[in-house]
Formats: C-alpha cells, structure tokens, sequence
C-alpha cells in the first residue's frame, strides 16, 4: 500500500500566516497596497492563490504591478503570465515583481528590469534631528498631496506622470502615509510607506535636484521609516541608495526579481 506523503511546509502556502517570514509579509503587504491604489483610482485588481494583479490605469509604470505570490517551483510560472498579460490591457505598460530568480520571459514581452535590494530595518530606534530649515509634514489635505505628487513627479525624476494614482485624494483615506519636506515654504522632497502585515512599507522617497546631498532624503525617509514604530520597517533599494539606507541601520536581505512589459503597438500584437 502506497502512503501519501506529509505536506512540508514551503511557506508559500495560501493559507499560511503572513507572518510566517518577514518575506511574506513584505509580498503580501505589497500586493494589497498595489490592489488599494488600483480601487482608489477606480481602476481593477485580481488575485489567485500564487498571483496578485492591479491595473490603476497609471502612466507609472511601477504604479501598474503584479505581483508573484509563490516561487516558481511551487506554481505554473507560464501560467501566471498568461493571466497576466491577459489582464492587462496591450496598450498599458506594468512591472512584474518577483521575490525569487524566475527564467527568462522575454519571449513573454517582459523584459528584465533589474535585481534591486530588498532592505529591512528593525523596529525602534529615533531619528536624527532633520537638517536645518526643513520641515517635514505629513499629506492630510489636497493641497499638500498636489504638492507632495509634483514634487515627486520633479525629483524622482517621473516625466508625464502628474496623473498617477498617488494623485487622488482617496489615498489618504488607506492605510498609505505620505510626507512632504518644506525648505522655506516650498516642497523640495517625499516619502510614503504602505501600513500591512506587520510591517511598514517605504516608498516614494524623493528630493528635487536643487536640494540634494543635505541629508533631506534620508530625513523624509526616516518620517516613513518611523511612521509606526513599533514594526520594521522594509523597502526597494537601488544599488546606488544602499549605503544611504545601511546608514540608517537598514540590512539587507535579498534581491528581488523585477521585469517590465512595455505597451504593445499594433505591428507587435499577434
């Protein structure tokens, strides 16, 4: 008689706590901002068991982003992106976000982007007193969040992207904190972070270019690193930033993968 063999926990399991290991819970956070930002702006979101798709019909591209929710070998990675590009329309540019090395999909059309840091700070600690004459705020109104959307838009820097979803004011009403740096009353800089699963997400980290190397970016990203301070604190680095970051006591823990599907014009469409 044949015995069926024990299940060894992966994981990766859909009905795994989310706590299980800061990994997780920084996919799943991810995931659930993504499908936040999609039904602010008015815009759709789908999710399976091994995959996380949201479409806020932004022109940033990042705002656009799936998510895998399983390593590849414990899903059909060719059919995670069959849904995916099923669901997005042609014409839409989006990211694919990736917590492990997946195989080449560029005969998918997804081009790779990158293998970007992901970086954790454990909780607590204080910030060092910000530089003199910032002041930095956190978005309550439409007023500031118009501030903190084209500071972002200047310092990033993200050409054509005054529309992202980060511009509608029912992101202030979610669990995404966003912070504006004021240099004599004007808006120089940026930060945000995504509340979820135990952890604080930090995203949107900017200073124009007339404001840099003062020690105002990593003051902004403080605000967000610190908005609950009792939860680490997690993010995406460049290669460039990780030495900003490992300053502020952030390690890091792996790389992710991140591939990039363009628009398809017509000539490319089968």
């Amino acid at each position: 008689m044949r015995v069926a063999e024990e299940h060894l926990t992966h994981g990766w399991e859909p009905d795994l706590d989310a706590g299980d290991s800061l990994l997780r819970r920084y996919v799943l956070a991810n995931a659930d901002r993504n499908a936040f930002l999609a039904t602010a702006a008015g815009g759709r979101h789908e999710r399976w068991p091994d995959l996380a798709v949201a479409d806020p019909c932004s022109p940033v591209l990042f705002d656009n982003a799936a998510v895998l929710l399983q390593p590849p070998p414990y899903t059909d990675l060719r059919d995670a992106v069959r849904r995916v590009l099923g669901f997005y329309p042609p014409e839409r540019h989006f990211v694919l976000l990736a917590a492990w090395p997946t195989p080449d999909l560029s005969d998918a059309g997804l081009h790779l982007m990158g293998h970007p840091p992901l970086m954790l700070r454990p909780a607590g600690g204080t910030a060092p007193p910000p530089p003199p004459g910032l002041r930095i705020s956190p978005v309550g109104d439409r007023r500031m969040l118009a501030d903190f959307v084209r500071t972002l838009v200047e310092g990033y820097p993200m050409p054509g992207a005054a529309d992202t979803v980060l511009a509608d004011e029912a992101v202030l009403r979610g669990p995404v904190r966003l912070f504006v740096g004021y240099v004599d009353g004007e808006p120089v800089a940026t930060s945000g972070a995504r509340l979820g699963h135990g952890i604080v997400d930090v995203e949107w980290v900017s200073t124009l270019p007339s404001h840099r190397r003062r020690g105002i970016g990593a003051a902004l990203t403080w605000a967000a690193t610190l908005v609950h301070g009792t939860e680490p604190a997690m993010l995406i680095s460049s290669d460039d930033g990780r030495a900003v970051y490992e300053s502020m006591g952030y390690l890091s823990l792996t790389r992710l993968t991140m591939r990039h599907r363009p628009p398809v014009d017509d000539a490319q469409r089968p």
